[in-house]
């Protein structure tokens, strides 16, 4: 009882409470938090939600931890094309240290045997020359000067080259840009997708995405541009094959309504027109097939294919030159398409033509190293399945030999979707131009309301055109195939 008194009496009294006393707010850093949202012109709240006045989204925008501090807008989603062995070579401008060792490598790896793959320099002793030069003070990167004093036959005399130095040429522009950005990687930030046409382009893509190393890319780009145009003994040349650009005479789509959107979506194709969508693409596929059974059964040596469609009006016919010239005057007669130019290929590639070389291709391929896909890497495009590249990528490049090249239904399944993948093609390099033009053609047809979506050159800045005063009539001459 007496400790209980003794508490009670140091108890101290309470007291009645005071009013507040407003305390100094802490000051945060700008570092940490984006300022306020703005206050509200009528008092009470800090920000207004009316109509009129909507600047806390932004506001809040800001604060989110994806954005806070950084105020970035995400990178513009990519997809890189690249040329392939019909593009017209052009040497890169503006070298750069990482650009001149790209050519170096190359360079010197067309020169240098490689047992594993089978790769032997056979046929290179004029440059081998320039590489060893007077006094062993040689050109290191001699295969960047190739195309330079050099003809169209010239460069397609040896094909095996230009094929080397198509691919090279990429490879440096991505090196060069590499430099000059600061990038941690080859390709450009926010490249989603890769896309090359035909087997040297498909090979580009490997070598960017570092699936490939470049000396292995070129040495296959130099075997697949040197195979023979036909079986050995049977005394076949690459004269006796041809490979001619056609265009429809009237607008037409390589299919029937889309069948990447869905039929009730806005976005789809509508077909009113149900004659109209009968276009001419179909029909000289239609007559292709009819003229390839008349040859199976006539038992000659003649045969064509479309080897190539690169969009919805232009394809490639390859085949011997019987063939390729019955198959003109048949759609010339019907009104349905005309030749415009024959391209100079060494072989009469993505037909069945050239099923002899398969084998011994194969070897070669097999014995290359292709390092597995990167877990967030880009997607590299099959031109030939149309879809992502899955599997061996030796299988999907030995299908280049025989197989069509659908290019333009490769691009289609992107750009075609309700909501593309991609914002931005990127065209790299002079060679690819062509293919950038085509493309921006079939992106003019895209419905109205579809999210936009861009063709830029990467690695070079476009000319003025050349006009001339009369259109040849079937040049000869090489284009982007």
């Amino acid at each position: 009882m007496i400790r209980s008194r003794t508490i009670a009496a140091v108890r101290p009294r309470r007291h009645p409470l005071a009013p507040a006393v407003a305390q100094p707010s802490r000051a945060f850093s700008v570092r940490l938090f984006p300022p306020g949202p703005p206050s509200d012109p009528r008092g009470g709240r800090r920000a207004s939600t009316s109509a009129a006045n909507t600047d806390w989204l932004t506001w809040l925008k800001r604060a989110t931890p994806l954005n806070m501090g950084t105020g970035d807008a995400a990178p513009t989603r990519k997809a890189l094309v690249f040329a392939g062995l019909g593009s017209y070579p052009h040497t890169p401008q503006s070298p750069t240290t990482s650009s001149l060792d790209v050519w170096e490598k190359a360079s010197e790896a067309l020169l240098t045997p490689d047992a594993t793959m089978g790769y032997f320099p056979d046929e290179m002793d004029e440059f081998a020359g320039l590489l060893q030069g007077g006094g062993g003070h040689g050109i290191r990167g001699w295969l960047r000067g190739w195309v330079e004093g050099r003809s169209l036959d010239e460069l397609m005399a040896r094909a095996d080259v230009t094929a080397s130095f198509i691919l090279t040429s990429t490879i440096a522009i991505l090196a060069s840009e590499q430099e000059r950005s600061g990038s941690p990687t080859l390709l450009p930030e926010g490249t989603k997708f890769l896309a090359g046409h035909g087997f040297v382009g498909t090979l580009t893509a490997l070598v960017a995405a570092g699936r490939l190393d470049l000396q292995d890319g070129v040495r296959l780009a130099r075997i697949y541009a040197s195979l023979p145009p036909s079986p050995p003994g049977t005394g076949g040349s690459s004269s006796r094959f041809v490979t001619t650009a056609l265009s429809g005479r009237s607008y037409h789509s390589l299919s029937s309504p889309s069948m990447f959107v869905p039929f009730d979506d806005p976005l789809a194709e509508t077909p009113d027109e149900p004659e109209r969508r009968r276009r001419a693409m179909q029909l000289i596929l239609d007559e292709v097939h009819g003229l390839q059974h008349e040859w199976e059964f006539e038992g000659n040596r003649d045969w064509a294919e479309a080897s190539i469609i690169n969009s919805s009006k232009v394809l490639m016919v390859t085949g011997t030159y019987m063939a390729v010239e019955q198959l003109i005057d048949r759609l010339q007669s019907m009104t349905i398409a005309n030749p415009v130019m024959d391209v100079k290929l060494p072989c009469p590639y993505h037909t069945k033509l050239m099923a002899h070389a398969i084998p011994k291709f194969a070897e070669v391929l097999n014995r290359a190293y292709f390092s597995p896909a990167k877990e967030g890497g880009p997607i590299i495009l099959d031109p030939i399945t149309t879809r992502p590249l899955c599997g061996p990528p030796s299988t999907a490049l030995l299908a280049q030999l025989t197989q069509q090249l659908r290019w333009h239904k490769t691009l289609t399944r992107l750009h075609a979707q309700p909501a593309p993948p991609i914002d931005q093609y990127l065209t790299v390099g002079r060679g690819a131009k062509g293919l950038g033009i085509m493309l921006r053609g079939e992106l003019s047809k895209r419905p109205e309301g579809a999210p936009p979506l861009t063709v830029d050159a990467f690695g070079y800045t476009d000319e003025p055109p050349v006009h001339y005063r009369s259109r040849p009539t079937r040049p000869v001459i090489h284009a982007d195939v």
